[in-house]
């Protein structure tokens, strides 16, 4: 994929979670989220009987680390180094427990960042009717 269309898809993305969203669309995204995390987080990909549903799956698990967890991870590790920086400012000294807000600030972004991406993700597994997961997803 050429880097104008990713940017392309990224601006569409960005634009789409911040115009905000009413109930129905909310509903069918968790619909998405719930179908992603069955059959692509908690699946391994390699488990699929055909060579296109694994490397679908697979290529949508990676895009799922990239965009999710880590853009999640890049939030709270920023978000727990303002608080050590606030603290050792505050205090002046150089305490540990501040980096402790990592792991709620992770369990805040994570499902915010799903959300911003899982029509993308879920469009990834467009395989066709004739797969499993195909079958799966257009039920």
């Amino acid at each position: 994929m050429s880097a104008t269309i990713r940017n392309y898809i990224e601006e569409k993305a960005e634009f789409d979670y911040r115009k905000g969203h009413s109930s129905t669309e909310l509903q069918a995204a968790r619909l998405r989220t719930d179908f992603f995390k069955k059959y692509i987080v908690l699946t391994n990909p390699h488990s699929y009987a055909t060579q296109v549903e694994r490397d679908w799956a697979y290529i949508a698990k990676r895009e799922y680390n990239f965009d999710v967890k880590i853009g999640s991870s890049c939030y709270a590790g920023a978000v727990a180094l303002l608080c050590w920086n606030g603290v050792m400012f505050a205090t002046k000294s150089v305490p540990l427990w501040p980096l402790a807000a990592f792991i709620p600030a992770y369990v805040y972004f994570r499902p915010l960042f799903m959300l911003k991406y899982n029509k993308k993700l879920f469009d990834m597994c467009n395989v066709g009717e004739e797969y499993e997961l195909g079958a799966a997803r257009n039920q």
